[in-house]
């Protein structure tokens, strides 16, 4: 995957518009890799739990790119917000 393939597919949609991982701050890259782990571990529909694990992983990518430690799911969700920004 090109980079240009990689940074447009790498987005999550809150407050009203699109937001590009690679463009967010880190303070809010981290929030949404926690509410993203904090809904998937509350939610009770399995498609929902899917979608905000895929946007956990999407994060963790992201956070390696930069050269960032990576989070961990269980306690990412315990700092998260359930259906917070980032989250499905």
């Amino acid at each position: 995957m090109s980079d240009k393939e990689y940074l447009f597919k790498r987005e999550f949609w809150f407050s009203g518009k699109s937001h590009l991982l690679h463009e967010m701050p880190l303070d809010i890259l981290l929030e949404c890799g926690y509410n993203s782990a904090a809904t998937g571990c509350q939610c009770i529909g399995h498609h929902k739990t899917d979608r905000n694990e895929a946007h956990f992983r999407m994060v963790n990518q992201e956070l390696d790119r930069r050269g960032e430690t990576q989070l961990e799911y269980f306690p990412a969700a315990k700092l998260g917000k359930f259906n917070g920004k980032g989250a499905y």
